[in-house]
């Protein structure tokens, strides 16, 4: 399964988000351009993730994004789902819009505990791990360099 664009974004922008300290709101334009995101895409992502309720967003000068929740209680399958719905978990390895016991593909048989692990493993991932696993240096973040890394 690849993520969609969307996810992925999402993603990034959580993450870079969960590394500020706790109430530092960020702009959207400040989160593109450190990830090299189109913005008006962010923007869009943003505006759903404050919906869904994952961060919170403020307007005015000292206005921006900040998470709702802390970052080890916001696991990957969280976002994944809500910006892909269920069709992120539904997706079939072939390309048909759903892949079930009931109408399975020719691959569902060794596609499903593959994903079933993967599953697993998004929702053992919370943003606080990928957040210390970019400080420790062990992953990169976007475009980020080790200054952008330095200031996380």
């Amino acid at each position: 399964m690849i993520f969609s664009r969307s996810s992925q974004y999402a993603i990034q922008a959580l993450i870079l988000l969960a590394s500020e300290p706790a109430g530092n709101p960020v702009l959207c334009r400040t989160l593109a351009s450190r990830l090299d995101l189109p913005l008006p895409y962010l923007g869009k992502l943003m505006q759903e993730l404050s919906r869904q309720g994952i961060v919170a967003s403020t307007r005015g000068r000292q206005g921006g994004y900040t998470l709702l929740k802390a970052s080890d209680q916001v696991s990957l399958m969280e976002v994944v789902t809500l910006i892909g719905g269920e069709r992120a978990t539904k997706e079939c390895f072939l390309g048909f819009k759903e892949c079930l016991d009931q109408t399975a593909c020719a691959m569902h048989c060794n596609w499903r505990p593959v994903k079933e692990r993967l599953f697993t493993l998004l929702r053992e991932q919370s943003l606080a791990k990928l957040v210390e696993a970019v400080k420790l240096g062990r992953c990169q973040l976007g475009t980020l360099d080790l200054d952008d890394l330095a200031r996380l």
